[in-house]
């Protein structure tokens, strides 16, 4: 559980930490269930906008302020941390070799007697198809990737989203300057614990999409099929991945070293109907019927269209226990959530939960 006792000795007490991507919704998360795992640690953050510079602060963040274009920044910031953690952007190849130059001339240097540490964020959208039509592909669909396979991991192409950054750091990591972590969730959703932004993407883009049009709509069939993981239960997988990355007890192959963030399972369109079910009875659309439409029509929902499944098996190896509410009972809450989000008219800091209490 996020606030066991780590099993990490003494001589951990002075690592410090700088996280990307922690005003964001995964990146939040994790920073609050990592300092809660080790409050010892000094936590640094980069923050581009200064209006979020108060709330990281109040909670003892040490802000370096900038964006991810600035590349000698982050290569100098990276090169004075023991531990990175980048949430900030799956896609980014230049933000991602500065992180890895500034921590492989810190290995270097000899400055530090412990190996720099990197956790970086991916997606499951590394196995979907090429191209989203919103179904389940007979011949594709089924398999399921399983992160204790190497081959399933490695096999991965090098034109699959994400895979251009994940392959750079893969090779970081056999290079062995930096320990390299690779967490890849999939659907993620529940309420985060952030100190800036709290709400996901794939649902609540959904949900957003429907209000607009005044009826829930899916691409294609709703067939297509993904995995998901409560924003709690990614947490207490971000915080083992990190502890073992600790105990010196990981594997040697950077390939053993990737974990998918995957709990559960559903169908796009049985979300979508449970969407509009909900959302018809509070008056938020004005029929209980669900529309397919083609891509091309909401290009923002991208990521409902295509399949993605993959089963955890390392994270579990780990002792990673996902128990959180699964995301067909978490719907009513994420409408709900939505709703006060629109009608502030923004996507405005929520007021961080804490991490273990239920949403009420």
């Amino acid at each position: 559980m996020a606030n066991e006792p780590s099993l990490i000795g003494s001589d951990l007490k002075a690592l410090s930490v700088f996280v990307l991507g922690a005003t964001g919704y995964i990146g939040g998360s994790v920073l609050v269930g990592i300092q809660q795992r080790y409050p010892e640690f000094n936590y640094t953050a980069l923050v581009r906008n200064p209006k979020d510079n108060p709330v990281l602060e109040g909670i003892g963040i040490r802000v370096v302020q900038g964006s991810h274009s600035d590349l000698e920044l982050i290569e100098k910031v990276a090169a004075q941390h023991d531990i990175v953690v980048n949430c900030a952007d799956a896609d980014d190849l230049p933000l991602t070799t500065a992180i890895l130059k500034g921590m492989i001339g810190r290995s270097k240097s000899g400055s530090s007697p412990r190996k720099p540490l990197l956790i970086h964020t991916s997606g499951t959208s590394l196995l979907s198809e090429e191209k989203p039509i919103g179904s389940f592909i007979p011949g594709f669909s089924e398999k399921i990737y399983d992160d204790n396979k190497v081959e399933d991991i490695r096999g991965l192409g090098p034109k699959q989203p994400h895979r251009t950054i994940d392959l750079q750091i893969f090779a970081a990591g056999e290079a062995g300057f930096v320990d390299t972590f690779i967490i890849a969730p999939s659907t993620i959703y529940g309420k985060g614990h952030g100190p800036c932004r709290n709400l996901s993407q794939q649902v609540n883009g959904m949900i957003r999409t429907g209000m607009k049009r005044k009826q829930v709509v899916q691409i294609g069939s709703g067939t297509n099929i993904w995995n998901n993981v409560h924003v709690e239960d990614l947490m207490d997988l971000y915080g083992l991945v990190l502890e073992l990355g600790l105990s010196g007890n990981a594997p040697s192959d950077a390939y053993e070293r990737f974990f998918f963030g995957s709990a559960g399972e559903h169908v796009w369109g049985n979300v979508a109907k449970e969407l509009s079910k909900i959302m018809h009875q509070k008056g938020l659309v004005e029929t209980a019927e669900v529309k397919s439409i083609a891509l091309e029509e909401e290009k923002s929902l991208l990521a409902t269209a295509t399949n993605s499944r993959s089963v955890a098996n390392r994270g579990f190896a780990l002792g990673w226990k996902p128990s959180r509410a699964s995301l067909v009972e978490t719907l009513p809450l994420e409408v709900e959530w939505t709703v006060e989000q629109m009608k502030d008219g923004s996507k405005a800091p929520n007021a961080p939960i804490p991490y273990g209490m239920e949403d009420k």
